[in-house]
């Protein structure tokens, strides 16, 4: 899946890639056709570009040059469509070879400044022999025009065409502007020629362009991904083995909200083994936050970003699958059940078929009676843990027999002291951390977040007669 796929179904990811410090409107649509990495190998080999990228953005005799660098990215166009173009043959018009002359002064400005930095410019090659044919002239000016130094013949006949332009002023002499008009087709018909013989040579050096393009889209990303690595302490992950695990994880999106308001965000420690984990906790105890989060950590580092967390050890999968109750649609014809029954079925389908999996559902079964939602639960969680893949799977019924792993929220912190907990500082009342748990009972808070959020006496009495009397 592309990244510009990855947008719409990621929670976050579309926060992150918004945030990138992205030069180029070139580099942005090479972004956005980034691939999910699955191979160990090529993804190492981004994470450690990421990396080189973040310590010579740290290091003063190397920082400068980056600066500059970047005053360039944000001058280059993106010339993917022209570069096709000279591959299939096509004459250029003025505005595409002006486009490629300035992308080859850019790209060769580039290279010089990272001639200190190699892991950035050795990706670059050189286009030193597109500037020359660009600019026989050798002005280095990035605008583009037929010149005499193009074609011999263009120096006399327009010195003759001015000359005879200069005698029609104020003339109308025919036979004058006949030949004018003479002058001015012989002119056309050798700048025509100069065009269709310039893209013949360019594209001799169509595959040097077509790296070029892609070397300079991925420096300005690079310096982008460090940029926001170092921005909002991302980390770079350990990648491979049989474990995904996290020291302080973190959702930056709901970080960056929660500290503008001055109150509290608690990350999360967490490990995802192969198989079945089942997670239960109160309402707003973080179990949906943790399921995205851990959603958006797995993609970010599949298409080559830092991760956020205090470090990370992640295990790679070939698809990240998902059931989270507010994307559920009600204009799919479907009720809430049916299209959580859908998705289930499909990670089932895909689990059959032996992919490696990260599979995240969030409350399953949530919308049924509780005796077919625990039996819902139990089924699923045994099947997958019994299949290739890495499952989180957050509940609210007790009693599940399931043989897989169970963790459980810590929830309400048993002491405020003489601070009363008010819908306004409740997280801050929350233990977000995640203990083992033998999976007989859920924690019972609902009527205490319900009193707390100011939920009607009546009714909170009337709720905890019928609690004792079960």
């Amino acid at each position: 899946m592309q990244l510009k796929a990855a947008l719409a179904e990621i929670y976050g990811l579309r926060y992150m890639i918004d945030r990138l410090d992205i030069k180029s409107g070139l580099a942005h649509r090479v972004l956005l056709a980034s691939p999910f990495i699955v191979s160990q190998k090529e993804l190492q080999h981004q994470l450690e570009l990421v990396s080189n990228t973040q310590k010579s953005l740290c290091d003063d005799s190397t920082k400068p040059l980056l600066g500059k660098v970047t005053i360039k990215l944000a001058q280059v166009r993106d010339i993917g469509g022209t570069a096709k173009s000279i591959q299939k043959g096509v004459t250029l018009n003025d505005v595409e070879l002006f486009e490629v002359k300035s992308f080859a002064l850019i790209a060769q400005e580039v290279k010089e400044l990272l001639k200190t930095i190699p892991f950035l410019g050795e990706q670059l090659p050189s286009l030193l022999a597109v500037v020359e044919l660009l600019d026989p002239e050798g002005t280095r000016i990035p605008s583009f025009y037929i010149s005499s130094h193009f074609d011999a013949n263009l120096a006399p006949l327009r010195k003759q065409l001015a000359g005879l332009e200069l005698m029609l002023e104020g003339s109308t002499d025919e036979q004058l502007q006949r030949q004018s008009d003479e002058v001015r087709s012989k002119i056309e018909a050798i700048e025509d020629g100069v065009r269709q013989r310039v893209s013949t040579l360019l594209a001799s050096h169509a595959n040097d362009l077509a790296r070029a393009i892609l070397a300079i889209a991925s420096i300005d990303i690079l310096i982008a991904k460090a940029k926001q690595a170092i921005a909002d302490s991302l980390v770079m992950p350990v990648i491979g083995g049989e474990t995904t695990s996290y020291q302080g994880l973190f959702y930056p999106q709901l970080k960056e909200v929660l500290e503008q308001q001055n109150k509290r965000y608690q990350p999360i420690d967490v490990e995802v083994n192969r198989g079945s984990c089942l997670i239960t906790g109160a309402n707003m105890a973080g179990k949906t936050v943790l399921l995205k989060t851990l959603a958006l950590s797995q993609a970010m580092c599949q298409y080559g970003f830092f991760v956020p967390a205090q470090s990370a050890h992640v295990a790679l999968v070939d698809h990240i699958l998902f059931s989270i109750a507010d994307e559920q649609s009600e204009l799919s014809g479907l009720s809430s059940y049916g299209a959580e029954m859908l998705k289930v079925n499909h990670i089932v389908q895909m689990a059959k078929k032996q992919h490696k999996l990260l599979v995240l559902i969030d409350e399953l079964a949530r919308t049924t009676n509780p005796t077919e939602g625990r039996a819902i639960v139990n089924a699923v969680a045994n099947f997958l843990n019994g299949c290739n893949v890495r499952a989180i799977i957050t509940t609210h019924y007790s009693g599940l027999g399931a043989a897989c792993r169970k963790l459980r929220v810590k929830g309400f912190i048993d002491s405020s002291g003489d601070t009363q907990i008010t819908i306004r500082n409740i997280g801050d009342y929350i233990d977000y951390s995640l203990v083992e748990d033998d999976g007989t009972s859920v924690p019972h808070e609902a009527l205490r977040i319900a009193q707390i959020l100011g939920v009607d006496a009546d009714i909170l009495t009337e709720a905890a007669k019928q609690l004792g009397a079960n």
